[in-house]
């Protein structure tokens, strides 16, 4: 029985390890971007000069938030996947980038918004609604409204290149809007 006891043991050590182990986010089943050396400079950097947004959920599988806040950071990557880059990079891993980047405990989270803008620390609430007026402030906005003086113009400009007409009696422009006027304008110079 006491051998059968130590085997048991020895199991859920093991167990406890392979868990301990692996990312916050599954690779194979999470919107989730999990960082690495490889990716972290294609994904983060190099996308704020094309406009791309990102957060990173810096975290160590131990520092007891971390866990708590992956259900919102799941709904955001999966709710806003073409608007924003949602990352997260565990640091027990990548001490170096972690270092690098300024992150000194855990949980951390950073919003990196479009150049020449400045990485942001977010201490906000860690909710999906949140984050998102958060970020949605550094979306660049290459909407044009409408009024009875200027829609004439705004037809007549490039006729040739499609052009998209949201009708509202809101004020103010969506967010998806803005975010799909910037994607749209690299698209369409480019087309």
């Amino acid at each position: 029985m006491n051998r059968n006891f130590k085997i048991f043991c020895v199991a859920i050590i093991a167990i406890l390890n392979v868990s301990l182990c692996s990312d916050l986010y599954d690779k194979n089943n999470s919107n989730v971007i999990n960082l690495n050396k490889k990716n972290f400079d294609t994904q983060i950097t190099l996308n704020r000069s094309k406009n791309i947004i990102s957060v990173v959920h810096y975290y160590k599988l131990d520092d007891g938030k971390s866990r708590g806040m992956k259900l919102e950071f799941e709904k955001l990557a999966a709710d806003y996947d073409l608007m924003f880059k949602v990352a997260a990079l565990n640091c027990k891993d990548f001490a170096d980038i972690c270092e690098k980047q300024d992150i000194r405990e855990f949980p951390t989270i950073k919003v990196y918004p479009p150049l020449p803008a400045p990485v942001m620390t977010y201490e906000g609430k860690v909710e999906t609604s949140a984050l998102v007026s958060y970020m949605g402030k550094f979306i660049l906005n290459k909407v044009q409204e409408l009024n009875n003086n200027n829609i004439d113009n705004f037809l007549q400009t490039d006729s040739n290149i499609p052009k998209c007409i949201l009708f509202s009696d809101k004020t103010g422009v969506p967010l998806i809007f803005k975010s799909l006027s910037v994607t749209f304008d690299v698209k369409i110079e480019n087309f």
